[in-house]
């Protein structure tokens, strides 16, 4: 009775042994909530490293964004977009040097706004006044388009191998200026907050 309790024992020693040195080869991957930065509003990623001990990763996510371009024509810009990036982290041990390049794809409700002076006419005999001023109309348009913008990463990032995961940093972003590209601040900042498994 007792060699087989002690048999028992070594075998489930030795396959917790196994999966530990299984679990200890694993990539490092993550689940964590974006505020800003590639997402603009708010997102969810899944990040992961391509190897084992490599820094060398990438990121998918899907998030919803809302934009007010403010140019010629007023635009107000909402929609769900995914973004894809190849990143590197830097660093030894928790914290790292987060380097990443991507590009976020998605479904954007576009709503324009335009104003057409109506009449520019001279008006002789005085200033002019309300009767007499240059009338503005107002049209409004909304379409739903597919929209991209190329983004980076630069930040921090504070990374347990089972545990907190936490990105704050800077997201500079362009477009190349098609019917395609959708505007942004040049430098978004970005803040995260996660779960590494």
């Amino acid at each position: 009775m007792i060699k087989y309790i002690m048999r028992k024992i070594v075998l489930s020693l030795f396959a917790l042994c196994c999966f530990s040195a299984v679990m200890a080869q694993q990539k490092t991957r993550s689940l964590s909530v974006e505020l800003l930065g590639a997402q603009t509003i708010v997102g969810i990623n899944y990040d992961s490293r391509f190897d084992v001990n490599s820094g060398l990763g990438y990121r998918v996510g899907i998030g919803y964004g809302y934009g007010d371009n403010s140019g010629w024509p007023d635009q107000k810009i909402n929609g769900v977009g995914v973004p894809l990036e190849l990143n590197y982290l830097l660093g030894k041990k928790n914290s790292k040097l987060e380097l990443g390049f991507g590009a976020s794809l998605g479904v954007y409700q576009v709503k324009e706004t335009i104003g057409y002076v109506k009449d520019t006419g001279w008006y002789p005999g005085g200033e002019n006044t309300d009767e007499t001023s240059p009338k503005t109309e107002f049209y409004t348009s909304s379409k739903t388009q597919f929209g991209y913008f190329f983004f980076g990463d630069i930040g921090y990032r504070y990374q347990r191998p089972n545990g907190f995961m936490f990105r704050v940093g800077v997201s500079p972003s362009f477009n190349f200026g098609d019917k395609y590209g959708l505007n942004k601040a040049a430098f978004f900042p970005y803040i995260g907050f996660g779960w590494s498994f």
